[in-house]
């Protein structure tokens, strides 16, 4: 199961390392940031998805922190809680006026702390889920794609870290909808869907780009391995019959793949996209082909 990732910001640096130890032992993956002088290189190393942040810190503090987030198209929707020894009114007022989702004064209780990461987190995934999920595959959708796509490279980029893109396509789709009507089509896009989580890792990630078009980011996977992963998927369904019990049809479907694994050429993540986008289509085309009586 993937550890949720949070960012501790604080300038006192035992805190930290006591807290950092706490988080760890109850299975979030933790990043710390010691004070705000590099919190939005931070947030872009660590793809946090929940900030804990201390409100008295030297030179901006917590309040001014959280303002910049609030500006930042890419860093507006963190879950945010404040850490502070501050116990005025109206400065937890003033931290929930600018949208933290909570706020904590010390010395706090750890198993209260730790309840309140899991609500701020449930409600963020909540959220997400209804804004980020294809309602008819229950897949990621396009949004997800755009938000987290950025976030991969720019680590792969920093860190040389190994990644790849698959953009993956269902085959004469138009043909079924138009013979079998789209009743028909969802149930393939929905059998697709099953059949791609099952066999993709759960740190990939399977999103419905579009229509009867998918994407799957697979970290730290090389270009061998995602090819083999697509030839794994495609043994699942090329040639197989599925019955649609609906018409009391039995359809068959093929799909076509292009994948593009990260290295230093690439010089933004569209180009990645773009490389197997046109994979795909030369998959495609092959596939035609040999289709051909």
């Amino acid at each position: 199961m993937r550890k949720k990732r949070i960012l501790i910001v604080d300038d006192e640096k035992d805190f930290l390392n006591v807290l950092d130890a706490r988080l760890s032992n109850a299975g979030y993956l933790v990043f710390k940031a010691t004070g705000s002088e590099r919190i939005f290189e931070r947030i872009e190393e660590a793809a946090p998805e929940l900030i804990l942040l201390d409100i008295m810190m030297q030179g901006r503090d917590g309040m001014q922190v959280k303002t910049d987030l609030n500006r930042n198209k890419s860093t507006a929707g963190i879950p945010v809680i404040f850490l502070t020894a501050k116990t005025n009114i109206s400065d937890k007022i003033k931290g929930l006026q600018l949208g933290a989702d909570d706020y904590i004064t010390k010395p706090f209780n750890n198993e209260e702390l730790l309840a309140r990461i899991e609500s701020a987190l449930s409600r963020r995934d909540f959220y997400r889920g209804i804004s980020m999920t294809d309602g008819l595959t229950g897949l990621y959708n396009v949004s997800f794609y755009k938000r987290e796509i950025p976030l991969f490279f720019n680590i792969a980029k920093r860190y040389k870290k190994v990644f790849s893109l698959a953009m993956i396509d269902i085959d004469r789709f138009k043909h079924i909808n138009d013979t079998y009507g789209h009743a028909a089509g969802d149930f393939i896009l929905k059998k697709f869907s099953v059949i791609a989580k099952e066999t993709f890792r759960t740190a990939d990630t399977v999103i419905r780009y579009g229509g009867d078009e998918f994407a799957v980011i697979m970290p730290e996977t090389d270009y061998e391995q995602a090819s083999a992963a697509i030839e794994r998927l495609k043994s699942k369904i090329n040639g197989k019959v599925f019955r649609f019990l609906d018409i009391q049809v039995e359809l068959t479907f093929s799909v076509s793949a292009g994948i593009a694994t990260y290295d230093d050429s690439f010089t933004s993540e569209s180009r990645m996209f773009e490389l197997a986008d046109s994979r795909l289509y030369e998959d495609k085309g092959r596939n035609r082909a040999e289709a051909r009586p």
